[in-house]
């Protein structure tokens, strides 16, 4: 694998979008650095980066393990990040094109959604994260 997804990808001065990325481990862990290497390219902050970069990790696991059953070979998400330094703003949303599954969580799992609030509030100045289903 290169250093970027399989995916439809485009580079704009203002985002990254990256399109129909396979939904699989090793995609998403991908996406994570190369959206970690774009968002110290803008100088965001170490504490501010770290947590988008989490936040979006979290969601983009959690489109790969509960919007698809096992083995769906047309399983894809969309990652679209998106900095407005004017508004000192930074949006990132995550999209799939599944149905929720819901998992039996054991003790220490079912903890991502919370972790993304947690880290990216929706209303923190700095970041946004949204995650939406695309049919």
């Amino acid at each position: 694998m290169t250093n970027s997804p399989s995916a439809r990808v485009s580079h704009r001065s203002s985002g990254i979008f990256f399109h129909e990325v396979r939904a699989e481990p090793s995609e998403i862990a991908a996406l994570r650095r190369l959206l970690r290497q774009w968002t110290i390219t803008l100088g965001v902050g170490s504490e501010q980066e770290q947590a988008v970069v989490l936040a979006t990790y979290e969601a983009l696991a959690n489109a790969v393990e509960h919007a698809y059953r096992p083995g769906d070979t047309s399983a894809t998400i969309d990652l679209d990040a998106v900095h407005t330094p004017e508004e000192n703003r930074l949006v990132v949303e995550v999209s799939d094109r599944g149905c929720w599954r819901r998992e039996t969580t054991s003790g220490s799992r079912g903890h991502g959604l919370a972790l993304i609030q947690k880290l990216v509030p929706h209303q923190a100045t700095f970041a946004l994260l949204t995650m939406s289903r695309s049919r």
